[in-house]
């Protein structure tokens, strides 16, 4: 692959193969290579390597369009395999039931134990798990909210260094987390949708309202996207600016699931009302929001999982 292109992990339209592909030029994309047929939630390690879970549980790192694999990890109860990379892909976190885990240059270790989940149905727009590392490689946040009931080391809400494990921050009742900017700044919010910010220097933040879903941010750190669910039901896009503390909706309701493949490019999805449905039904066509031209246009890819870079400067 050509060093330094805009790479994402998704499928084409027409097509449900799941492929690396080339967007540096969007006019002359192209397929790089494909997964096969099984890998489950791809994502890149790095330009040239990525790792994907397999229906045996098992989380496997390969490098782009060679032969074999390495097994990093195998976990052992459903419901669990939620993993990340740090920025140079040296260490990878990942669930195992309860166990949230580490493995890097000193093999596979124990970060912390929460509280065995509740048997309960997901509740929408307000459920999720968010782990991830920060853009500088620092720290790593587990967020989530399914095992509740602890606190300290195992409360549902952490964040930890890298280095060594420590805990650094640790609180419950939040939700729909995500790391932005250099320096490391994590968001998130509570059920109501009063969001608030944490750093390393700062601590915690308190920072506007916005009731977000999914959020995620841009390579560069000055966005984040998310969906934000309208009086119809149906989702819209948003953008958080980072820099000013604003947000701003960009599209029309019947948009979800925002994914950016470049520092101004937003992949979404489409969708419709579903009468008797707990959620929206797909509409099964996908947009790019181009945040510089304010456009909407039809997507050629029909799902992004991931896109290369993960950082870059702002401006790039």
């Amino acid at each position: 692959m050509p060093a330094g292109d805009n790479l994402v992990i998704g499928a084409v339209s027409g097509d449900p193969t799941t492929v690396i592909r080339d967007i540096q030029d969007p006019a002359n994309a192209r397929n790089v290579c494909s997964f096969a047929p099984g890998a489950v939630n791809p994502q890149f390690v790095s330009a040239t390597t990525v790792a994907y879970e397999t229906a045996d549980n098992q989380i496997i790192k390969a490098v782009a369009g060679a032969s074999g694999t390495t097994v990093l990890a195998t976990y052992t109860t459903y419901g669990s395999g939620q993993y990340a990379f740090s920025p140079d892909g040296s260490a990878m976190s990942y669930l195992d039931g309860s166990a949230w885990r580490m493995v890097d240059a000193s093999g596979n270790h124990l970060l912390a134990s929460l509280p065995a989940a509740a048997s309960r149905p997901s509740v929408p727009d307000q459920d999720s798990i968010f782990l991830g590392f920060s853009p500088d490689g620092q720290y790593v946040a587990l967020f989530q909210t399914f095992h509740l009931g602890g606190s300290g080391s195992s409360a549902p809400d952490q964040v930890r260094r890298v280095k060594d494990g420590s805990l650094v921050y640790s609180t419950s009742g939040m939700t729909m987390a995500t790391w932005a900017s250099v320096p490391s700044r994590l968001y998130f919010r509570d059920s109501s949708g009063a969001m608030k910010r944490w750093d390393p220097s700062a601590g915690v933040t308190p920072m506007l309202s916005v009731k977000w879903i999914n959020p995620q941010p841009s390579p560069d750190g000055r966005w984040i996207a998310y969906t934000v669910r309208g009086l119809s039901g149906l989702g819209a896009i948003g953008l958080y600016s980072v820099q000013g503390n604003s947000v701003t909706t960009v599209t029309t309701t019947g948009r979800t699931g925002a994914h950016f493949v470049s520092n101004d490019l937003v992949f979404y999805f489409g969708e419709t009302a579903c009468t008797g449905c707990s959620a929206p039904a797909p509409a099964n066509v996908a947009y790019i929001y181009d945040i510089a031209g304010a456009q909407e246009v039809i997507s050629r890819l029909a799902s992004v999982y991931d896109s290369w870079p993960h950082t870059t400067p702002a401006g790039i």
